[in-house]
């Protein structure tokens, strides 16, 4: 298979979907999502002074961050430029240089799943997920990692009831980690904020998202 590379190509697909109603009866509204920008890079392990406890030495690694910005529509009737939305679903995928040793070897690809909380309407949204340097030492054995070379590409899809309505990739025109026959996808790899040590970081520069 050839490698993939890091392209930062276009793709966005805006089919504007119904929500179906939840479990209470209710109908959510209509909801347009627009991907805008992915941006993946490091960042390095945040050092916070905390009192009242015996500090440890370390060294801080690199930790890959994906910081997706979008932006939503709401009709008026709910809420408009006012509104927010309850929630939705955000997949992150990660493919790797690196190979599975089967006979036939299929590509590492990293995914995870965010569940984003009260998207406002009225402004630029972002939602950041990470890979630890922990889960990509084990599959690159090093120590640290850099986005450009160890991330050979990308891809992000927002998803409301269970449809996609909304997805961006760094290569092609097409959902390519939806080709599993040439992947092996490791779920749970691509954590949200919350399960990381920036959880006390950047305030509300990122949407809230729900603690797993």
């Amino acid at each position: 298979m050839k490698p993939i590379s890091l392209i930062l190509a276009s793709l966005l697909l805006a089919n504007v979907l119904q929500a179906q109603a939840p479990a209470t009866g209710e109908k959510l509204p209509d909801v347009k999502v627009r991907i805008k920008n992915v941006q993946v890079e490091e960042q390095q392990t945040p050092q916070l002074n905390v009192s009242n406890i015996k500090m440890k030495r370390w060294t801080p690694k690199n930790w890959i961050e994906f910081d997706v910005e979008f932006d939503i529509k709401l009709p008026v009737d709910a809420g408009g430029r006012k509104g927010s939305y309850p929630g939705m679903q955000l997949n992150i995928y990660a493919a790797l240089q690196e190979m599975t040793k089967d006979t036939k070897p299929k590509r590492i690809v990293l995914m995870g799943t965010l569940d984003l909380l009260d998207i406002p309407a009225d402004e630029p949204c972002h939602a950041l997920g990470y890979i630890s340097p922990a889960t990509m030492k084990t599959l690159t054995m090093k120590d640290n990692v850099t986005a450009s070379v160890d991330i050979q590409g990308w891809g992000v899809e927002i998803i409301v009831d269970g449809k996609v309505i909304a997805a961006k990739s760094s290569i092609g025109k097409s959902a390519w980690w939806e080709a599993k026959d040439n992947f092996e996808i490791m779920q749970g790899t691509v954590l949200n904020k919350m399960q990381t040590p920036f959880s006390a970081v950047f305030g509300d520069y990122d949407v809230p998202v729900k603690v797993k």
